[in-house]
């Protein structure tokens, strides 16, 4: 069985630009079977398979939500309805826009992978900044659907199209084990370490740009669970990112 993909793809009158709000055909956000895209794929994989799950979960989301359609002149209006919504696809019901990049970076946040706007152009450089994917290379990867796994993103070797791989390779089982986290590299200044995942919770603390907290290995809501001294605290995303 043929590995599936979800993207952003076409407008209904078959443009990049200018038609209405929302899906008109079905066919503007939605699944396709497993192809090799002309320019290349280049693929990533979250570090953390929660986070894979959950990029695929909300892809999915929007490829069966016909208030979400394509329109790169609107590309960010999906990103700003979904923001109140924790980037949950399933509960958009306002009619918006999106295009292939911009929806893979509303996946990410919905998996609590906070990244800058990007185009297919640079997205390659943003997710590996994050810290958060690793690039899998070799043929294997960006020539066969067989060791793809749900939750990798494919994105092109020059500017053109990006897409979440929503079921598992023949060959998925045999691959690459998932890359574990040791440690959380503090990337904002004065950060509160807090003893729930939320700004709702107390702080334990503050803590500064490139100090490293050992990660405890749960990601919840965007927020990483952390030691801080001798306590067990959680730290935003949104200032932190996963390293070794």
């Amino acid at each position: 069985m043929s590995v599936i993909f979800g993207s952003a793809r076409i407008d209904e009158n078959g443009h990049a630009r200018g038609g209405r709000a929302g899906d008109q055909t079905g066919k503007e956000v939605s699944i396709q079977k497993y192809y090799v895209h002309t320019k290349g794929w280049r693929v990533f994989r979250a570090r953390n398979p929660e986070q894979a799950e959950l990029i695929a979960q909300d892809m999915q989301y929007a490829c069966n939500n016909k208030n979400i359609g394509y329109d790169q002149n609107q590309r960010d209006s999906l990103y700003t309805v979904s923001k109140p919504l924790a980037f949950n696809c399933s509960k958009v019901t306002t009619k918006c826009e999106t295009d292939c990049s911009a929806l893979v970076r509303v996946c990410c946040a919905y998996a609590g992978i906070n990244l800058p706007n990007f185009r297919t152009s640079n997205e390659a450089s943003v997710l590996l900044k994050s810290g958060a994917f690793v690039e899998l290379k070799g043929e294997k990867y960006t020539k066969s659907q067989k060791y793809l796994r749900r939750g990798d993103i494919l994105v092109t070797r020059t500017q053109g199209h990006t897409v979440v791989v929503l079921s598992n390779g023949a060959n998925a089982a045999d691959n690459d084990a998932p890359i574990e986290f040791n440690n959380i590299l503090v990337t904002g200044k004065n950060v509160y370490v807090r003893t729930g995942a939320g700004v709702s919770f107390s702080p334990l603390g503050v803590v500064h740009a490139k100090d490293v907290l050992p990660y405890l290995g749960e990601c919840v809501d965007g927020w990483y669970e952390v030691k801080y001294k001798s306590h067990v605290g959680w730290i935003s995303s949104k200032y932190s990112i996963l390293t070794n």
